[in-house]
């Protein structure tokens, strides 16, 4: 699960959305640096964090959703 292509799916769906990995971190209240480096391959990141930043990326699809349909209200 914490390979580099889980990374890179966690990117990519980010990206999709329409959201970069720094909002990304900071809604997973994760360091951007660390992210960095996980991407690199320079240190290794827990499930927890992964899942984290899964869990931020889908939050944020959502609270973007919410918006959308507040718009469409009367």
């Amino acid at each position: 699960m914490t390979n580099p292509n889980y990374i890179q799916e966690i990117q990519e769906r980010a990206r999709l959305a329409g959201f970069n990995m720094a909002e990304v971190c900071r809604e997973a209240g994760i360091d951007q640096a660390a992210f960095s480096r996980w991407k690199r391959g320079t240190t290794v990141p827990l499930v927890s964090s992964m899942q984290r930043l899964r869990d931020a990326v889908d939050r944020l699809i959502a609270a973007r959703l919410e918006s959308i349909d507040k718009i469409g209200q009367p």
